[in-house]
């Protein structure tokens, strides 16, 4: 049997999103506050699938991405985790420029992403619905979910769970020789097999989670 042992995920977005916020709740299942480094941090993470233990390396990307090296960030990773705030429209639209560059840099199939609306505790000062992130996701092919950092690790865990499922199955379909590659119509209908990836004429939505 194939093996992955090892996927790379890169965590982006604006700043004041609680980037590391996320990762950190992912890894520990504690909750830290916001703060801004000019330093991106790499953590390592184990994560068994199917009893096959595989690495996991989380990028957390600084601020200073914002100034055009999100280049070599995406050329790294293999699994992308955009976030947003729920609360700043600003960080919305920095969400849709980040996948746009996805699309362009990373050849179609060869990824997985998915788009993460965080601070679901702050819904009374909500200005992002939950519709316009469904939207932006069946867009750009990726999940989405609504989390918050704060006061949750379940929803964290779960997003966090269903994009590395869906990386590993990316990385595994490529791994094939060119043969059995070529006995599979296309990786999007196998993921979309797997996932409720929408066709042109099938809006389905993709997983998603408001916690």
């Amino acid at each position: 049997m194939t093996n992955v042992s090892k996927i790379r995920v890169v965590v982006m977005g604006g700043p004041r999103v609680g980037k590391t916020a996320v990762v950190v709740r992912y890894l520990t299942k504690r909750y830290i506050g916001e703060y801004s480094s000019n330093v991106d941090f790499l953590y390592k993470h184990n994560v068994t699938f199917d009893t096959l233990l595989t690495e996991v390396e989380i990028m957390d990307t600084s601020m200073c991405a914002k100034s055009g090296c999100y280049y070599e960030h995406i050329r790294w990773g293999e699994a992308f985790v955009i976030v947003y705030s729920i609360i700043d429209k600003h960080s919305f639209n920095e969400a849709k420029e980040i996948l746009g560059e996805l699309v362009k840099l990373k050849l179609p199939s060869y990824y997985a992403s998915l788009l993460l609306g965080n601070k679901r505790d702050l819904d009374h000062s909500r200005k992002i619905c939950i519709d316009d992130g469904h939207e932006l996701s069946l867009k750009y092919g990726c999940q989405f979910y609504e989390v918050s950092a704060a006061e949750h690790f379940a929803g964290v865990s779960l997003a966090f769970h269903s994009l590395l499922k869906e990386a590993r199955s990316v990385l595994l379909l490529r791994s094939l020789p060119i043969r059995r590659r070529l006995g599979v119509n296309s990786v999007s209908k196998v993921l979309g097999n797997i996932f409720g990836k929408n066709s042109k004429g099938d809006r389905k939505k993709r997983p998603s989670l408001s916690i």
